[in-house]
């Protein structure tokens, strides 16, 4: 099932009477996306361990009751966004999750297959200084990355974000992730964001709860805010004419974090939105709020 619809759900208490874990996640997840996995244990549990393209996360569980004909009754959960790095390799991988480390945890395992989405050329005119940047200026397009470096590597253990995100603005698509951008005939990659259209001034929302955790002027991103919303997902809101919030604060869904602009490397004023997952950027498209994006439900 796609990403796009689907979203986190499971059946009546009669399927976790025989396996004590649940693992629900999507059959297949395009490469350059993200999606939320759920597990859901009937034992008690502190947390759950997911294990993903070689690494391991884990998240705090959560206890929630159920309403059945007997009463309620009470189950452990926890969902972890994972990302499909736009650059993978492999045609499946496996996902396994455990409620702990130890050799005897219960454990759920689920394969899930990728598949590759269009990805256009797209051909962009900028001020030459942003494709061939002054000798002058590579010391601090070192140093802002550093920045960035530091910021993603901010850990926050609790989830604070939940699915669907807040659209920070409503324009349309202008430029989607993963387009092969070529600068002034120069080719330079892909483009790991989404471009939303807005007018200069226009004001900017969180996407999800978090804590600010990058906040400045880049040479190519220009002014950004970079919000840690826990559990490995951060979003970055780029080129802003101004920027209201500082570092450390801590933000609501929907707050104003700051206004649209056309700072950095940009042909006009617009929001550029990223969306990093366990250090993996990613498509925020599927997450924004729509009729049919990615949704969670209690199982």
């Amino acid at each position: 099932m796609a990403l796009l619809t689907w979203s986190i759900c499971l059946g009546g208490t009669a399927a976790l009477a025989a396996p004590s874990l649940i693992l629900d996640a999507p059959e297949s997840v395009a490469r350059g996306d993200a999606f939320p996995a759920l597990a859901v244990s009937n034992a008690p549990a502190k947390t759950f361990t997911f294990r993903w393209l070689g690494k391991t996360y884990e998240a705090r569980a959560e206890q929630v009751s159920t309403n059945t004909a007997a009463g309620a009754t009470p189950r452990w959960q926890a969902v972890m966004l994972l990302p499909v790095p736009l650059e993978e390799k492999e045609s499946a991988r496996d996902l396994a999750v455990a409620t702990g480390n130890g050799k005897d945890a219960p454990a759920a395992t689920r394969q899930i297959t990728f598949f590759d989405k269009d990805r256009p050329v797209q051909k962009i005119t900028v001020d030459k200084k942003y494709v061939d940047p002054p000798a002058a200026e590579m010391a601090r397009i070192k140093a802002d990355r550093e920045l960035v470096r530091q910021a993603l590597a901010q850990r926050l253990p609790e989830r604070l974000w939940v699915l669907p995100f807040v659209r920070p603005v409503p324009g349309d698509v202008s430029s989607l992730y993963g387009l092969k951008r070529v600068f002034n005939g120069q080719p330079r990659g892909v483009h790991k964001g989404l471009d939303l259209r807005g007018p200069q001034g226009q004001p900017v929302l969180a996407c999800a709860d978090g804590q600010v955790g990058l906040t400045g002027n880049l040479y190519f991103s220009g002014n950004v805010v970079y919000i840690n919303h826990g559990e490995g997902v951060f979003t970055a809101y780029l080129h802003l004419s101004e920027i209201l919030v500082q570092n450390g604060d801590k933000v609501r869904k929907g707050q104003v974090v700051g206004l649209v602009g056309a700072t950095g490397r940009v042909t006009g004023p617009h929001l550029h939105l990223s969306l990093m997952v366990q250090g993996e950027s990613v498509d925020p498209q599927p997450f924004l709020t729509t009729a049919n994006a990615v949704k969670e439900k209690n199982p």
